[in-house]
């Protein structure tokens, strides 16, 4: 399919598509009265042993530099502060992420204001980022567009679609990561292999994180290529997903073990996995019962 036949094939889709509702929350999408999960919750389900050891240095660090705040404390609130300072480290990281995201939106988007309130850092990313997109040169189809899948109920946004130079659709994502990560990867390909996208999003006055949209099936052929955007103050890398099938299959692991363990957790009133999937048997002296 040439770049033109993709251009033409979506216009015809569109017109006739079905306008659907949209929302999302930490819990997951609800597109169209159904729901889904997020594509970031269930690649909870990739084991991250390495996270333990940074939760545990973090608050190491943080006790030692910042003893002042902690030592005087009640010791309930103490602990609270010093397991909370991870968190604390890895919302600052996200904030540059938000702030970069929302200046591309800008930059894509007609009518967006770009931010004016960015930190020095974070600007030298959009900036990083502005250039990365200048140098491409890419036809841009959707920005922060919705896939999801009835089969396998999940939904994500990806960052970015277009058509490079050479005719080809690539979905990319932004990352501001202190470095890029295998799931990253396994991330764009649950957005590859998704059934359905919802284009021409409009946010709905009065309900937060409320759209509408045209929803329309989406295929892998409109997005051939995967790629992760690695943003720093001092440019931008690309990097592209490589083995797509392989990770797909890896996708499909996680999303099951992420499920069945939001499925039985009884931190969430549910009944506890053991309850479930164990059949107790009594050993007494009459024998089992």
């Amino acid at each position: 399919m040439t770049k033109q036949d993709l251009v033409a094939e979506l216009k015809d889709t569109i017109e006739s598509a079905k306008t659907v509702t949209v929302s999302v929350n930490r819990f997951g999408y609800t597109i169209d009265g159904n729901r889904y999960r997020r594509v970031t919750t269930l690649l909870g389900g990739i084991p991250k042993p390495a996270l333990v050891g940074w939760g545990i240095k973090s608050v190491a660090e943080f006790a030692i530099e910042h003893k002042d705040q902690w030592e005087d404390l009640p010791k309930a609130d103490a602990l609270k502060l010093l397991k909370g300072s991870p968190y604390s480290k890895r919302d600052a990281a996200g904030d540059r992420g938000t702030a970069v995201h929302k200046t591309l939106e800008a930059l894509i988007t007609p009518g967006k204001e770009i931010p004016e309130d960015l930190t020095e850092d974070e600007q030298a990313c959009a900036d990083s980022a502005t250039e990365f997109l200048v140098d491409r040169d890419a036809q841009i189809l959707a920005s922060e567009l919705t896939v999801f899948s009835p089969s396998h109920g999940y939904a994500g946004t990806l960052d970015l679609w277009d058509i490079d130079k050479d005719g080809v659709p690539w979905i990319l994502d932004w990352k501001t990561s202190k470095g890029i990560y295998g799931d990253h990867g396994v991330q764009q390909v649950a957005y590859q292999n998704a059934e359905f996208a919802v284009v021409q999003k409009q946010a709905v006055d009065g309900k937060k994180d409320t759209w509408t949209g045209k929803v329309i099936p989406w295929k892998r052929e409109y997005a051939q290529s995967l790629g992760i955007v690695h943003v720093e103050p001092t440019g931008a890398t690309l990097y592209t997903v490589a083995d797509p099938d392989k990770l797909w299959k890896v996708f499909r692991a996680a999303s099951f073990i992420k499920g069945w363990l939001l499925d039985s957790d009884s931190y969430r009133g549910k009944t506890p996995r053991e309850a479930v999937y164990l059949d107790p048997i009594t050993i007494s002296n009459g024998g089992a019962k």
